[in-house]
């Protein structure tokens, strides 16, 4: 199972379509709803739990690396190392802050310069 997993290149986001055809164990097998039947003609799996949370964790790391790419070479050079996911994401914060205030300025200069050209 994990050899159809390994041929993937790094960082490329699991679907459902990658694991047709791989072959799970019964004790991973999603249970049908309740009041469903089941057809037994088709062979109809669910991915299995760990395999969705996989998905989910990869999501979430993507975007953590995608948010670290974005951040200004200043902010990384404050850390010493690797940047953890906490202090990616703690980083990622102060910088939007950091621009919304300064969008916030932008725009009070502007209506001040509104104002006087009024006046």
């Amino acid at each position: 199972m994990d050899e159809g997993l390994s041929r993937l290149p790094e960082r490329q986001l699991l679907e459902h379509r990658d694991f047709i055809g791989l072959d799970y164990p019964s004790l991973y097998m999603c249970k049908p709803k309740r009041g469903v039947k089941r057809d037994e003609s088709k062979e109809t799996y669910k991915l299995p739990h760990r395999l969705i949370e996989k998905k989910r964790r990869d999501r979430i790391n993507e975007c953590i690396a995608q948010l670290k790419d974005l951040l200004p070479e200043h902010l990384k050079l404050t850390t010493l190392g690797h940047l953890e996911k906490a202090v990616v994401l703690e980083l990622t914060l102060k910088h939007l802050k950091a621009l919304t205030a300064l969008t916030e300025q932008q725009h009070q200069k502007i209506i001040a310069l509104q104002n006087g050209k009024r006046a």
